[in-house]
């Protein structure tokens, strides 16, 4: 995936784009919605797509205040938002702190209706290091940081994460809420299925 493609869909889940309803396809097929992000006034409503073709979060690092509300989009395969600490990539907060996020597996599959979220109220104003916990993930580029304090703070946190010698699963669900909504709703488009040879 080009950073252009990258930048776009970040700017496309944000709400950001200068056209309403402009959408641009990935080379291997899901499409993030420009019209996602919210415009009212208020306590912000931020979309993350999670999962895709690329196992990616889209946007990666975004910064919320307090009382803001992250919503994590569960697009393509299955995946999870799994806190960590900043030195410690693709190990799960919760080995110490109970509390710590973790959304549990949530899939997606071709033909479904409904997209499975996990909805979570920003707390602080501090960085908080997101990665998914299936399989490796984690360590080939699958994390995010929420209010990073620096431009390098996710790029140091991924390679922190390649490193990783496993990816560790959550304990239980924490931190946020799981749910749906419907696929029209979504931040994102499928990417269709695809074709056997």
């Amino acid at each position: 995936m080009k950073l252009t493609d990258i930048l776009y869909a970040s700017a496309a889940a944000l709400g950001i784009l200068p056209a309403q309803g402009v959408a641009r396809a990935y080379n291997r097929g899901v499409t993030i919605r420009a019209e996602s992000g919210n415009t009212t006034v208020g306590n912000a409503l931020i979309p993350v797509v999670v999962g895709g073709p690329q196992d990616l979060f889209v946007p990666n690092s975004i910064q919320a205040n307090i009382g803001d509300v992250v919503q994590f989009q569960f697009s393509n395969g299955n995946h999870t938002v799994t806190q960590s600490r900043e030195t410690e990539g693709c190990q799960p907060m919760q080995a110490t702190d109970p509390s710590a996020v973790h959304s549990g597996h949530i899939p997606f599959k071709a033909g479904q209706v409904d997209v499975g979220t996990f909805t979570m109220v920003v707390q602080s104003t501090e960085p908080m290091f997101l990665y998914c916990a299936t399989g490796p993930h984690c360590q080939t580029g699958q994390v995010m940081v929420i209010n990073p304090k620096s431009n390098t703070q996710l790029a140091n946190y991924a390679k922190v994460s390649q490193a990783a010698k496993e990816n560790v699963d959550g304990k239980h669900v924490a931190g946020g809420i799981v749910g749906k909504i419907a696929l029209e709703k979504a931040a994102f488009i499928p990417a269709p299925p695809e074709e056997k040879e």
